[in-house]
């Protein structure tokens, strides 16, 4: 069975229409038939040095910090590897103090470290090398991304942008998940990308799109909303663009897919507990976290789990095992909130501020006697991410919306739990190829007026 004529006539014009978008941004529309015209296998061969040259590059960097800089695990990160140790050692996924089996974090960045640990030993800075690898294959799918959205200048521009970013070079020096739910994420995105563009193998592009939403959420629970998000848009897509009964079972095949891999580890948790859990059992902590945690002076610090100097927690602990007390801790949350919704409200903006602050705290490294480093990199690229925000909308290019699942994402969690550099690490490459755009709407105006001048001459 053939795509309609009307989605027909829509893959033909994909390509075309990022041209345009292309060429809108160099304000030369004759630009089309020149890029038609020229020799692909030339423009291959210079995509792929240039591609291998940014991932070298983005290798030596995140080499670099990890040699350099390498963070001992601390609170997330030794926990993840404690999780990890125990695996390689055939222990299960259990708290190692007590040898009870847990779910109180996804598997799969512990299953992933110990995978490692099991060939090299329980060895962080093995995992940082295996993390300087992902890091470059990060930067590769940043510009595909960049090449499957925008066009060829805009993707090797965001993955330039990308293997000099600072918040992805010193993410490879510390155990933390986002190092494998970034490539995830963006290899999520890419599929997405691709499924929406396939005339033929659709069903491939799907099943493969649902092991890696699928694989997403075992990395990093909180990847749930970009999946529905981008069930949704693909939902849309194939709406407006009139699909056929074709479309629909491949984003039959998506949610099938997805399912059947998460049924492991869903199998696995109602044995332990004789109930449905999904995905974790930590959201009532981190629910009750994101309105009291634990404090300094009158500081509130975001992320630490509140201790037992907290009646509730205290409290929480009699409840049961650790879905018991996730869900008492969520209960107890909804029922605060509900008496006092003016709480919420004056939290907002502190959570709101810590989302967008251009500071770290969790994954930089810090000079003696600090607390915090700035992120110069997320700071100049949002504010060229502006400047190409501006330049996209003018233009309509097809699959421009995967770039928002993960922003949209990020906006949700502060909103409920909190906001931080670390968190918002799923909207940055969505900032990175945004800035990309204004890096390219910058040089071409450049060039223009340069070529206007030497005319004048």
């Amino acid at each position: 069975m053939h795509p309609k004529p009307q989605a027909r006539r829509y893959y033909g014009e994909a390509e075309a229409q990022t041209m345009m978008f292309t060429a809108s941004i160099k304000g030369d529309t004759e630009s089309i038939a020149s890029d038609a015209e020229r020799p692909t296998d030339t423009w291959e061969r210079r995509w792929h040095w240039w591609l291998l040259a940014i991932f070298l590059l983005a290798f030596a960097l995140r080499a670099y910090a990890v040699v350099c800089y390498p963070a001992v695990p601390v609170t997330d990160a030794a926990h993840y590897h404690q999780l990890a140790t125990d695996l390689a050692r055939g222990r299960g996924f259990i708290y190692t103090d007590t040898g009870v089996p847990t779910a109180f974090r996804p598997i799969g960045y512990p299953a992933f470290l110990a995978g490692i640990y099991a060939v090299f030993g329980p060895d962080p800075r093995a995992a940082y090398w295996f993390q300087v690898v992902l890091g470059g294959i990060t930067v590769l799918l940043v510009a595909l991304l960049g090449r499957l959205i925008f066009g060829r200048r805009e993707a090797l521009l965001s993955g330039l942008l990308a293997a000099i970013y600072p918040g992805f070079i010193w993410l490879s020096r510390v155990l933390l998940s986002e190092n494998l739910a970034l490539p995830l994420l963006l290899a999520t995105l890419c599929a997405a990308a691709l499924l929406l563009r396939a005339e033929r193998r659709r069903f491939l592009w799907a099943a493969a799109l649902g092991v890696l939403l699928g694989l997403g959420v075992l990395v990093r629970s909180n990847n749930s909303l970009i999946v529905a998000l981008l069930l949704l848009g693909l939902f849309v897509s194939f709406w407006k663009r009139r699909e056929g009964r074709r479309a629909y079972l491949s984003l039959g095949v998506v949610v099938a897919v997805l399912l059947l891999t998460l049924l492991p580890w869903e199998v696995r948790n109602y044995r332990v507990f004789h109930r449905v859990v999904p995905l974790t059992t930590n959201d009532g902590i981190t629910l009750y976290g994101a309105y009291w945690p634990p404090r300094v002076g009158s500081k509130r610090i975001y992320g630490n789990v509140p201790g037992l100097e907290d009646p509730a927690i205290v409290a929480a602990s009699r409840a049961g095992d650790e879905a018991d007390v996730s869900g008492y801790l969520r209960r107890l949350t909804l029922q605060r909130l509900r008496e006092n919704p003016r709480y919420y409200f004056q939290l907002l903006p502190e959570k709101l501020f810590y989302m967008v602050a251009p500071v770290d705290w969790e994954t930089f490294p810090h000079r003696p006697g600090t607390e915090r480093s700035f992120n110069v990199g997320y700071a100049l690229s949002s504010v060229l991410a502006l400047f190409g925000f501006w330049v996209s909308i003018r233009c309509r290019v097809p699959h421009q919306w995967l770039l928002w699942p993960g922003p949209i994402s990020v906006l949700v969690q502060t909103l409920i739990f909190y906001g931080g550099p670390r968190y918002r690490l799923p909207a940055e490459p969505t900032i990175i190829l945004l800035a990309s755009v204004g890096v390219s709407w910058v040089l071409s105006t450049a060039s223009r007026r340069s070529r206007r001048m030497r005319g004048r001459d």
